[in-house]
């Protein structure tokens, strides 16, 4: 938390230091409106895979990391020559990793503020710049409900407490924090790199387990839950926009 704090305050000091620079800066326009294209390369949630035997060489087969590309459009407002703030929203079309993880098509959006060194030809800044991600395809525990299962040593059914579950979209809060450059070919273009660490907190999430109840016992087995983790995840994205 020290980093973002650090910006944050960096970022506040340079306001009032370029305050007095914001109606003298006409070489700066004021907005940008670009695309880009962005590639996040994911560090999955856990998943309960993980927790059998048989699947021993269970990350050969589904990377921890996996890399999404994507498109996206990006606004920004040039508060002063050296402070921006900004949003971007990006779309990552659906690929399957692994059954038990948040999954489908991949929304984001990223709201916040850019700040550094703007020369003539080139930009260094950096950014912080909370959002959220959303999946569309998530399962979600609801809760359980009662049923019958046959009970074979009995010979009757027995009520047991059956676990729900929905497939939905899902979001989760998000943090991008990196660096910024940017180059200036004329006064209305801008080509831009960003390099960064996207940042998800996944909430609560649950799923059937994989458990098979023997018939002389019948159960219904009980559901995992994976309680709620944070993941870096690397993100570069290059663009162009034009500046009015």
């Amino acid at each position: 938390m020290k980093q973002p704090l650090l910006f944050i305050i960096a970022v506040i000091a340079a306001l009032f230091l370029d305050g007095g620079e914001v109606l003298a800066q006409q070489n700066t326009p004021r907005f940008e409106l670009g695309a880009q294209f962005s590639l996040l390369s994911r560090n999955r949630p856990s998943s309960q895979f993980e927790d059998f035997s048989i699947f021993d060489d269970f990350d050969d087969f589904f990377p921890r990391r996996v890399n999404k590309p994507g498109v996206g459009a990006r606004f920004t407002y040039n508060q002063t020559k050296n402070i921006a703030f900004e949003a971007e929203v990006n779309f990552f079309p659906e690929r399957h990793e692994v059954s038990g993880v948040p999954d489908g098509h991949i929304f984001q959006g990223q709201f916040g503020v850019k700040a550094g060194k703007r020369c003539e030809r080139v930009g260094f800044f950096g950014k912080l710049r909370p959002g959220f991600v959303t999946f569309t395809k998530s399962s979600q525990f609801t809760g359980f409900r009662g049923v019958f299962v046959f009970h074979p040593s009995r010979g009757v059914n027995v009520l047991v407490d059956e676990p729900q579950f929905r497939t939905g979209k899902a979001t989760y809060f998000s943090t991008d924090e990196g660096a910024v450059v940017e180059f200036y070919p004329s006064r209305r273009i801008v080509t831009r790199f960003d390099i960064g660490d996207t940042i998800i907190r996944y909430g609560d999430y649950g799923e059937p387990a994989l458990v098979v109840c023997p018939l002389c016992c019948p159960c219904v087995p009980p559901p995992f839950l994976r309680p709620p983790e944070t993941k870096h995840n690397l993100q570069f994205s290059a663009g162009v926009g034009i500046k009015f």
